[in-house]
């Protein structure tokens, strides 16, 4: 059956223009409630993680390593069960709905660290290796559930946007996505933030109850279509061997989209190394916590006024030309900045111009796995770039962490890191743009 090209037509759903509107408007309440966990989380643990003495190395390995490695395993197993999931709710709905209690309950668990770590040290006496490590290993067993199932949950919200989102409006949605998101996080850092370091408890208390009831009502209001049934391959591929062959036949053995994820890892790359130790990074200036504060409010500001601007541009050009576009913009960030920062002028400065450019990749390129991907295996193909993302997330953190420690905390290199992964990802996305010439439409037919 042909698949109805009109604006307000998804598979077999099809809304009136005020029934896309409130499925939109469900869409970006679960999206606000999903931007202030995240926002709020990293923040958090950090000032966490600071008081009680990690290294460089340890905040790397926790922040980046750790959510790259369950990325890799969890992301492309939860994608590949729930593109061939059936049921009356749908594929997506019944696994979030399942996963987001437990989200929420282990945010909570997050903010009491430091008092199940101080009981745990009391209960030990003389055997305790000391308060800080027995913070840092409650801090290590939630952290890690929490990011399980904050990616996951990511995911299967991408999954959802695939399936009841008509792709004409895409761009402008994620602009929206990209304005609630921003919302966000100016709410948290102008209200929130300077909480988080004698308050941390009662903040992810109420995140996590907020961030519960509202996802959970974003569920129950939406409404999947009807998917027909799994292909033959995908009822079989029930083991964990014949889930491989799967990946490796239908994502890994094509060049074409495996420079698809090359380019797609080599950009979300790109942000990592400044957003992991921008907080650090301001403290060993000199910079105070509401100060920084105020500078994302700026930039989520700035950034609010051109998502509308990007989400157009994404519709008239494509996501991937603007993708590219913002790519070489940082390029010019990075290098300019790991010259430029020596003051807190300076850092401001440099501060808001990665925080708009990073903006602008984040509103563009959203939509551009959907664009790159085949629908019906959308989060399989998504959990194979993210395994790809992941491996090289671990990589790079595992470097990192080790070179700041080892430079005496110059984290300027965050800078020239980011800029050199931006350079590689231009080069990645020129090497696709020649492979897709005889690619059009392949994406979307596989």
């Amino acid at each position: 059956m042909l698949e109805d090209k009109s604006a307000h037509a998804v598979g077999t759903l099809r809304y009136t223009t005020a029934g896309l509107a409130i499925v939109l408007f469900w869409l970006l309440f679960g999206e606000f409630a999903i931007a202030f966990r995240d926002r709020s989380a990293i923040p958090g643990v950090m000032e966490l993680l600071r008081q009680h003495h990690a290294s460089d190395t340890m905040i790397a390995v926790l922040v980046s390593a750790l959510p790259a490695l369950l990325g890799a395993v969890l992301v492309p197993i939860i994608g590949f069960r729930s593109d061939r999931f059936r049921s009356r709710w749908g594929r997506r709905l019944p696994f979030l709905m399942g996963i987001t209690p437990v989200a929420a309950l282990v945010l909570i668990a997050l903010g009491n660290c430091a008092t199940f770590g101080r009981v745990t040290d009391q209960l030990l006496g003389t055997l305790s290796p000391g308060v800080d490590t027995c913070v840092l290993a409650w801090f290590c067993l939630f952290w890690t559930v929490f990011e399980g199932v904050a990616l996951v949950t990511l995911a299967l919200y991408a999954g959802l946007v695939n399936d009841i989102v008509p792709r004409p409006v895409l761009g402008r949605f994620y602009a929206g996505f990209r304005i609630v998101s921003l919302v966000a996080g100016i709410l948290f850092n102008l209200w929130v933030f300077r909480l988080t370091e004698h308050h941390l408890r009662e903040v992810f208390l109420g995140i996590g109850l907020f961030f519960g009831v509202a996802v959970m009502l974003m569920c129950l209001r939406l409404k999947e279509g009807e998917y027909g049934p799994p292909s033959v391959d995908g009822q079989d591929a029930v083991t964990w061997r014949a889930m491989g062959r799967a990946y490796w036949r239908e994502c890994l053995s094509d060049r074409y989209f495996l420079l698809v994820f090359f380019a797609l890892t080599a950009s979300e790359l790109t942000f990592m190394p400044f957003n992991t130790f921008s907080q650090l990074y301001a403290e060993s200036i000199g910079m105070d916590k509401a100060t920084l504060g105020r500078l994302l409010a700026l930039s989520y500001t700035l950034s609010i006024g051109l998502s509308s601007v990007i989400g157009w541009l994404v519709d008239r050009y494509s996501a991937a030309i603007v993708t590219v576009w913002s790519m070489g913009l940082y390029l010019c960030v990075g290098a300019g900045g790991f010259l430029a920062v020596h003051d807190l002028q300076s850092f401001s400065i440099v501060y808001v111009l990665h925080a708009v450019v990073a903006g602008t990749y984040y509103t563009a390129s959203a939509s551009l796995p959907m664009v790159l991907f085949p629908r019906a295996r959308f989060l399989q193909f998504d959990g194979a770039k993210r395994f790809l993302f992941s491996t090289s997330n671990i990589v790079l953190s595992f470097l990192l962490g080790p070179l700041l420690d080892a430079t005496g905390h110059f984290y300027g290199l965050t800078l020239l890191v980011g800029g050199l992964l931006a350079g590689t990802s231009l080069i990645m996305f020129r090497t696709l743009a020649r492979a897709a010439r005889g690619r059009v439409g392949a994406a979307s037919s596989a």
